[in-house]
Parts: C-alpha cells; structure tokens; sequence
C-alpha cells in the first residue's frame, strides 16, 4: 500500500518542485477568479484550484483521495486491496467568499472526463502490427469479445479560458483479453509468461485474461461552440496507470460445465502509460489510448502493447 501511495503523490511532486518556496502553502494566481493553493501537512499533499480541491493522503494500510465532490479510499486487506468510494455535498470555499465568486466558479471550465467508457481492447507488436507472429499466435484476440470498460469517477479542471483547460482526473480500467486460440497463459518459477495449452480431450468456451488499473490522465481539451450553445470537445494528453489486480479464467464443458479462475501478477507491468485522444460531442465522446510499455514486464512475456478505443458517455456536476 506505501508504494502505491507513494505513486499517486509523485504525480503533484512536480507542483512543489516548481513552486515550493520553503513554505507549507503556496499560492500561485491562474487568473482574474482563480487561484491555486499547494498545501503540504505530513503524508496529505492538497492542492485547491478555485473551489475544488485534490487531496491525497497516505498511512500504512490505506490511500484517500479526493477531487472536487467525489473522493476514493483505498485499503489493504486480507483479500487484497478494498475500495470505498466517497460523495461529498460541497465544494470547498473561504468563509470570505461572497456569492458572486460562488456563482462564477460554477461557471467554471468543466472537462469531460467523468463518466462511463466502453470499447475494444487489441494488441500491437513492436513494429506497430496487429498481425502477430506464429510464435506468439496464442496471444490472438477475440477482438469483438475483448471488452474495455472504464469508469472515470473524478475529474479535475484548470480552466486557462471559458472553453479551453487543462484537465485531470482518476478512473477504474477494466480490460478482457479473449484468446481466440484454445489455450491460456501460464507463469513458470521464473515468472516467465507462455501458453498454456488446453488440456487434451477439452474445448475451452472460454478463456481470458483481465486486470484491473487506476488510471490518471494529464490532457488539454479544446471545447468549440455550435449552435444552441453546445460544444465539440478535442483533447490529447497522456495517460498512466497502476495495477490493481488480474486474474485468468477458463470456460469449458468435461461432465458438466467447469470454471476456473486463478488469481496470480502473470508478470504483467504494475505501471502503464501512453498517449491518448478524445472527441465528441456534449456529452458523448470517441476516445483511443496507446500504451507505450509493454502489457509484460521486459524480458517476462511477449513484447505486446495493449491500446483500445470505445465510446464514453461524460457526467455533468
């Protein structure tokens, strides 16, 4: 759990680099309505843009996080992590802010990140191909089976215009990797990854690879008016994220129909990023992701770089 905190506070550690001025609290002005405040208290790093606040806070057994409204606490358990998600009923203000400040903040930029997301995972080789080689043709995918599902529970906007900002956020991504072949994964003493044939005589009906990540996008979205004051949104940034468990599992008949699911790292890499995109409209948007370190740890399994694209469906405050 430390390191896991410890990866979520590394991402603010560039604030304080910048603007660390040996003091617990610095303020830096965004503009003529917003400020930003960077506070430091022990193992809680805050940082409060206009009227939203990102607070991180580490201990030995647990991570909260929260952004604006909605807030996360992770802790360790004896099955493994557990997560408790927070709803707050306000934002955080100064006693001396008067109502008109309150009602400008609630004009503010809103990024469309929040929300549900549904798509298509696939792999790429190191020559940027879909087709893979025959030595690692056990890695094909079901394409059409191989389900991404995020859900972005919090976002955060620095608003550099009406229309245009800077946005960030944390998000839960779900991946299924359908084998199409009939055959799993396996991990051997030396956490080398390689197929594993199904037995003989057995069919699979189904069989897969999931994990689970934390995700944190960095992206600037570009929000351009249309009629009826709606907006066409374009964003581009950078995506990282953090593994928070995986598992295989296999579906087949032999006497009856027979599960089974083993719970195991699989060698697969514990930190992921790359480049992604976003477009849409109001609340709908068409979203891609790249991840530019492989789906294995180096010399652990096939060199293979997951992406996926989908459709996402952004909530309003």
């Amino acid at each position: 759990m430390k390191r896991l905190a410890i990866l979520l506070i590394l991402a603010f550690v560039f604030i304080n680099s910048t603007w660390s001025s040996g003091q617990d609290t610095t303020e830096i002005s965004l503009g003529e309505n917003q400020v930003l405040t960077v506070t430091e208290s022990g193992n809680n790093t805050n940082v409060t843009i206009g009227g939203n606040r990102f607070e991180v806070s580490a201990a030995d057994q647990s991570v909260k996080i929260r952004m604006g409204k909605r807030g996360l606490e992770i802790m360790d358990g004896p099955g493994g992590p557990k997560l408790d998600w927070k709803k707050y009923d306000e934002y955080y203000y100064d006693d001396d802010d008067d109502a008109d400040e309150r009602r400008r903040d609630r004009r503010r930029y809103t990024p469309h990140w929040a929300g549900f997301e549904m798509g298509m995972n696939n792999f790429l080789t190191a020559d940027y191909s879909m087709s893979l080689p025959a030595e690692l043709s056990y890695m094909d995918l079901n394409t059409g089976k191989s389900f991404n599902v995020n859900i972005n529970f919090a976002q955060l906007g620095i608003g550099l215009s009406r229309h245009f900002g800077i946005a960030t956020g944390l998000g839960l991504e779900f991946n299924d990797y359908k084998f199409e072949g009939n055959n799993n994964i396996a991990k051997d003493e030396d956490g080398i990854v390689d197929v594993a044939p199904a037995p003989d005589g057995i069919e699979y009906e189904k069989s897969k690879l999931s994990t689970v990540y934390l995700t944190m996008p960095v992206f600037l979205e570009a929000q351009i008016p249309v009629k009826y004051g709606r907006t066409l949104n374009i964003a581009a940034g950078a995506i990282g994220g953090v593994k928070l468990g995986s598992h295989s599992k296999v579906v087949y008949y032999d006497g009856g129909k027979q599960k089974n699911k083993e719970n195991d790292d699989f060698s697969l890499s514990v930190l992921r990023y790359g480049p992604t995109v976003r477009l849409g409209y109001e609340q709908f948007q068409v979203y891609a992701t790249y991840y530019m370190n492989g789906l294995f740890i180096e010399d652990k399994g096939p060199e293979l770089y997951p992406f996926q694209v989908g459709m996402a469906f952004s909530f309003g405050d």
